[in-house]
């Protein structure tokens, strides 16, 4: 989940690095309650986002850290 202390709070999924961290796609978001699949890569984090990321076990926990 996305809080406003973050990381990648503001930026976009192209921007926020997580392609490379993790070795992976951000898949989907849920946002209010709303469901975005496959988003563009230009949509921006926002504060409550829940993140779906399909990727290596290994590195997408290294993400929450």
């Amino acid at each position: 989940m996305i809080n406003s202390s973050s990381p990648v709070y503001g930026q976009t999924i192209r921007n926020s690095g997580i392609r490379e961290m993790t070795q992976g796609l951000v898949v989907g978001i849920e946002r209010n309650g709303n469901r975005i699949l496959n988003p563009d890569s230009t949509l921006i984090f926002e504060n409550g986002d829940i993140v779906w990321i399909v990727g290596n076990n290994k590195k997408v926990p290294d993400l929450l850290k």
